[in-house]
């Protein structure tokens, strides 16, 4: 999968314990910043992120996720514009 099309600003991550870093417990993430790994060789991801499902709802994270989970089933559910169009193209000029 192409860097720009594995992961956008808005996007939400249903994260298992596997999926993250250090990961401890499983937690459902929505994209706030992506920090680095995209572009390069890296086999993680560092993102801020905010809690939407973990007993720990509206706070920040900065976490790594490792990119083999992102193309997993079911991890990756895209940001849905509510008019339909997207803020945020996948291509930037």
């Amino acid at each position: 999968m192409a860097a720009g099309g594995l992961l956008r600003v808005g996007d939400t991550l249903h994260l298992g314990k596997a999926d993250w870093v250090f990961g401890d417990r499983s937690m459902t993430v929505r994209v706030s910043d992506i920090r680095y790994g995209l572009d390069d060789d890296s086999p993680v991801v560092g993102i801020l992120a905010t809690i939407t499902l973990a007993g720990r709802d509206g706070r920040m994270a900065a976490i790594g996720v490792y990119k083999s989970a992102l193309a997993r089933p079911g991890v990756l559910q895209r940001h849905q514009p509510p008019n339909g169009v997207d803020p945020f193209p996948a291509t930037h000029p």
